[in-house]
């Protein structure tokens, strides 16, 4: 999953960032509306987490921009010290949830879950496809019950195509999926290639060979009755 954070206070930052790096996220940042608003204005985010207290009431245009762009990223608002009217307007502007400052990671972390299972439109924890059963809380995938052994990369590259089913995906995308604003980290795009396919012979071995498919010169599809 992919966040942008959006918040000028630098510790409550860093805590942040560590926090989320830990679970496997892939998370940019930026520290003032001028910056948040760049970002979504050039790339594609899960979840968007916002200082509402931002200097000049920043985070709440930034929510207001958001929804009148139509976008269904979800978003998340935080403040320090905020009256009932703050947290209601946030919401009215479209924000899917509002936590006060200070708050715990763990109950930010489960409430992105939360936005993000209501946003899929999707209650369940895990994606299905025949035999083959992706657990997102658990990370782990099983085929026809049997525990496809993954690295971290192949299963956020699976959970990634399988997201959108049918859809080719550039590996410029899957790298800035995978990296975001640390893409310069993966040097090449050899990298995107030796996961997809040591993902594919994992799968193979386990009776799913056809389900992630190369398009050549362009990038991968998965497909999946």
């Amino acid at each position: 999953m992919k966040l942008l954070i959006v918040e000028d206070d630098q510790e409550l930052l860093s805590r942040m960032l560590r926090f989320f790096k830990r679970e496997g996220y892939v998370c940019e940042l930026a520290n003032t509306y001028q910056e948040g608003y760049k970002k979504l204005n050039n790339y594609d985010y899960d979840c968007v987490l916002i200082d509402a207290g931002l200097p000049g009431r920043d985070g709440l245009r930034l929510v207001q921009m958001m929804r009148e762009e139509d976008t269904q990223t979800g978003i998340i608002l935080f403040a320090a010290g905020s009256p009932v009217e703050e947290r209601i307007q946030g919401l009215e502007e479209g924000a899917d949830d509002f936590l006060s400052i200070p708050f715990d990671l763990g109950e930010l972390h489960a409430r992105i879950k939360a936005v993000m299972r209501r946003k899929a439109g999707d209650y369940s924890k895990a994606l299905s496809f025949g035999g083959l059963l992706i657990k997102l809380e658990e990370r782990i995938v099983l085929a026809d019950g049997l525990l496809v052994n993954l690295t971290r990369k192949e299963f956020e590259i699976l959970v990634f195509l399988a997201r959108n089913k049918n859809r080719v995906i550039t590996k410029e995308s899957i790298a800035e999926h995978l990296w975001g604003d640390y893409m310069e980290d993966a040097v090449s795009f050899d990298f995107i290639y030796a996961h997809v396919k040591n993902l594919r012979k994992k799968l193979a071995d386990h009776g799913f060979s056809d389900y992630v498919k190369t398009v050549y010169g362009v990038g991968y599809k998965f497909e999946a009755g």
